[in-house]
């Protein structure tokens, strides 16, 4: 009896190996490695899943996109996805992710591409849902010439938040600008990041020289030090980080300072409060 039973184990975990050779070919070692369970067997991808796809790159807004854009997927189940399928005049399109986890997968829109409710394909062929909320695909001359700097919800705070509002020593030369922790920040337009660098009260601070403009824009309090370099150039509605409360802040928010001129260097700030509002009703 114990020998039957030691030979049915062998044969299942003999039958096992082409399939895990099938996986490794299919999504790569680290996904077939997680694809096998400790007791030698396979475990199946659960159905990928769509929640959300949102524009990450050359958009209109969050849900507006321009051929070429990079876009995020949401959802679950997505370990294995091998392609996002948009759509065309003359049918579907699939595209290879060019990112994928759990959660997310990227993918860049291609050139024909129509707005459409995308969805995701994975190695085995299973198709996920259609998004539940529309990609609108629409031309680069869309894309604003300013956006407003937070990706998510947002408010003025109170008094104390304003510019010129009393601190020790000093007035308050920016407004904040309240949101959680991680909430995405971008570009508000194109300029070229002039500083990148951490401060005991600014914490981990931005600077960005408005293009064609004699003006900067200044981001405090990010969570993590900005994903750019000094010198590069970003367009209007890229990521330049995400709302924290580094340095000297209670409550995780963004500073953001307007200055005419050069930050430090002979220019002044002012209140940025109404150009601010300007973008927020515009977005």
């Amino acid at each position: 009896m114990f020998q039957q039973t030691h030979s049915s184990v062998r044969l299942v975990r003999l039958a096992s190996a082409p399939i895990i050779a099938l996986i490794a070919l299919a999504v790569g070692p680290s996904a077939a490695s997680a694809a096998q369970s400790s007791a030698g067997g396979v475990v199946a991808p659960g159905t990928p899943k769509i929640e959300d796809v949102r524009c990450l790159t050359r958009c209109v807004s969050g849900h507006s996109a321009t051929p070429g854009a990079t876009v995020q997927v949401r959802g679950s189940s997505l370990d294995y996805v091998r392609s996002v399928v948009f759509r065309s005049e003359d049918g579907p399109l699939k595209v290879k992710s060019t990112y994928r986890d759990g959660e997310r997968v990227k993918a860049v829109v291609p050139s024909d591409a129509v707005s459409s409710r995308p969805y995701v394909v994975d190695f085995q062929g299973t198709k996920s849902n259609r998004s539940p909320v529309e990609l609108e695909v629409l031309p680069p001359s869309a894309i604003p010439t300013q956006v407003f700097p937070i990706r998510g919800p947002h408010d003025y705070g109170s008094a104390m938040a304003r510019f010129g509002a009393p601190r020790s020593g000093h007035t308050h030369e920016g407004q904040d600008v309240m949101a959680a922790c991680g909430t995405k920040l971008v570009s508000v337009q194109q300029a070229r990041v002039r500083y990148r660098a951490y401060q005991s009260a600014a914490g981990n601070y931005i600077v960005l020289h408005n293009i064609g403009t004699n003006t900067d824009f200044v981001y405090m309090h990010l969570v993590r030090p900005a994903p750019v370099r000094v010198g590069q150039v970003v367009s209007a509605g890229q990521s330049v980080g995400n709302v924290g409360e580094t340095g000297d802040a209670s409550g995780c928010h963004l500073h953001f300072e307007y200055w005419v001129g050069p930050w430090y260097g002979g220019g002044h700030p002012i209140d940025p409060l109404p150009f601010l509002k300007q973008l927020d009703r515009k977005s």
